[in-house]
């Protein structure tokens, strides 16, 4: 259950529109958010989120958003409550007329002309239908268009990617143009929305939201212009849509030393100052295999106990196969993976998977159990660890809009950087696969590193060297598991050594190497 907001009835002054201003700047918002009731002004409420200040009619029957305070002050928020609260009673579309007149008053229309364009359209936009009838039917809203493209665009997904596409296209910078008719949007209102993401995350959210909202109108016209309300459309206006932005090229190679301190730094800071941080099992024992073996997040996080074999050519290793749809999407083009696992790597992972287990129910189906439910740590898991140990509560662009954190909750606080405190540069999981490539060709065994990693084949290269195909069968029929093995023993003799050699050196000898 959702915490509810902190709700206060107050006499509304130009003090509390700074106060709300000040703390989405900080993030330091209490709960799910703050509500201020105006008592001079019936139904009026200022809503404080962490993200955005917000103003909002509320009536017996409904809730309308009025604008933000980025727009509004609060002598036209409480005009602007009043006219709606008039044009309610009269069976007008009070939603329409609040959309309209914040839209152009943030375009830079002059106030008394915003007025009575929100007067207009309210008297002259249909009451709205239900969103059945209204996605049906057509038009669509804004909001609709979302929904019915994230609905088609999922199916062409994969499952754990699909809630973290969703969150671009359902940022609260879109709030201004929910409620607006697809039809009515202009390059304008679209640039309003990018300036406002680009303001609440980074310049890199608003690019990919940029990119999945031109995504989204051309869909829509291409296979729902009627419905939709761009049948009138000759060409796709919104390709103007754009933002100046270039992703930057991550080469960053993190030392051996920061990758197990991190470790050390994860463990001895289980609980990072609220409940809902505090490290599981599942979280630590994938973050170890992470290190040990430089697979990618998307496909170890989910990696069932039933794809790991006994290797019968070398006692106590453990192979462990993924297939050709777990590994699609990365440099190995979606074919079969093994990766054969030292038996000192391995206790350590089934170590920490059998932590996970509770006496009397039925063991998990994977490797890395989630404390939640009873599937596997979510694949952004270890990247919101990373974030946490760096005193960050999670990456601003991957945050889902509308989510608040619970009452007494330090989410969101600043606390410590403890990579900072152990002398650990930043990272983040894709990272070690460098890391793991550059050790092992630093000792000429890049093809191991190469086949490890399930990167194509080059042809200049002898065995040793060369970048390992990995073929469509069976690990024992083909996936060079001698040449593969011999790489990853050489990567987890030096990757424990250095976890014995930093352990004494931070703590003293005081944690114990998980066995």
């Amino acid at each position: 259950m959702k915490a509810a907001y902190v709700r206060e009835r107050v006499r509304l002054t130009a003090d509390h529109v700074r106060k709300a201003k000040a703390l989405v700047a900080s993030g330091k918002v209490e709960g799910r958010g703050i509500d201020w009731a105006d008592d001079k002004c019936q139904g009026l409420v200022l809503r404080v989120q962490r993200t955005s200040a917000t103003w909002y009619l509320k009536l017996r029957t409904t809730t309308l958003r009025i604008a933000s305070v980025d727009v509004l002050d609060l002598d036209a928020a409480r005009d602007q409550a009043d006219q709606a609260r008039l044009q309610v009673k009269r069976g007008e579309n009070a939603r329409a007329g609040l959309a309209s007149y914040e839209a152009n008053i943030a375009f830079g229309v002059p106030e008394d002309i915003a007025w009575l364009r929100g007067i207009v359209d309210a008297k002259e936009t249909p009451e709205p239908l239900s969103d059945a009838e209204r996605r049906l039917r057509g038009p669509w809203l804004w909001r609709d268009l979302v929904e019915e493209f994230l609905a088609a665009k999922s199916k062409k997904l994969k499952a754990g990617y699909r809630e973290q596409y969703a969150t671009y296209l359902r940022h609260s910078g879109f709030h201004a143009i929910e409620d607006r008719p697809v039809s009515s949007l202009t390059i304008t209102d679209l640039e309003i929305c990018r300036n406002a993401i680009v303001k609440a995350n980074t310049v890199s959210a608003a690019h990919r939201s940029v990119q999945q909202g031109k995504e989204a109108l051309s869909w829509a016209w291409r296979y729902h212009a009627g419905i939709s309300g761009l049948a009138d459309c000759q060409y796709e206006w919104w390709a103007r849509w754009s933002i100046d932005y270039a992703p930057g090229k991550r080469d960053h190679v993190p030392t051996i030393q920061d990758l197990v301190r991190t470790i050390l730094a994860a463990e001895r800071h289980r609980t990072l100052g609220a409940t809902e941080h505090a490290t599981g099992d599942g979280t630590l024992g994938a973050l170890w295999a992470l290190v040990l073996t430089g697979q990618r997040t998307g496909q170890l996080t989910g990696t069932r106990r039933t794809r790991a074999f006994p290797w019968p050519d070398r006692p106590g290793w453990v192979a462990v196969n993924w297939d050709g749809g777990e590994m699609k999407g990365g440099k190995s083009g979606g074919r079969p993976h093994s990766l054969p696992v030292p038996p000192e790597a391995w206790s350590i992972i089934e170590s920490h998977r059998a932590a996970c287990e509770t006496p009397g129910e039925a063991t998990s189906a994977y490797l890395f159990p989630s404390i939640r439910g009873d599937g596997p740590v979510g694949q952004s898991a270890l990247n919101q660890l990373l974030y946490r140990l760096e005193g960050r509560a999670k990456d601003p662009s991957k945050e889902k809009p509308g989510a608040r954190r619970k009452k007494g909750s330090t989410a969101g606080r600043p606390r410590e950087d403890l990579m900072e405190r152990y002398g650990i540069a930043p990272w983040v999981p894709h990272d070690v696969r460098r890391a793991l490539a550059t050790f092992l060709d630093e000792r000429r065994l890049g093809g191991a590193g190469s086949a490890i990693l399930a990167h194509r084949a080059a042809r200049s290269e002898d065995e040793r060297e060369r970048v390992e195909h990995v073929t469509r069968l069976h690990y024992a029929k083909g996936q060079r598991l001698p040449l593969k093995a011999e790489g990853m023993e050489a990567w987890v003799a030096t990757v424990l050594a250095a976890y014995e050699t930093e352990r004494a050196a931070l703590f003293g000898g005081g944690l114990a190497l998980a066995a």
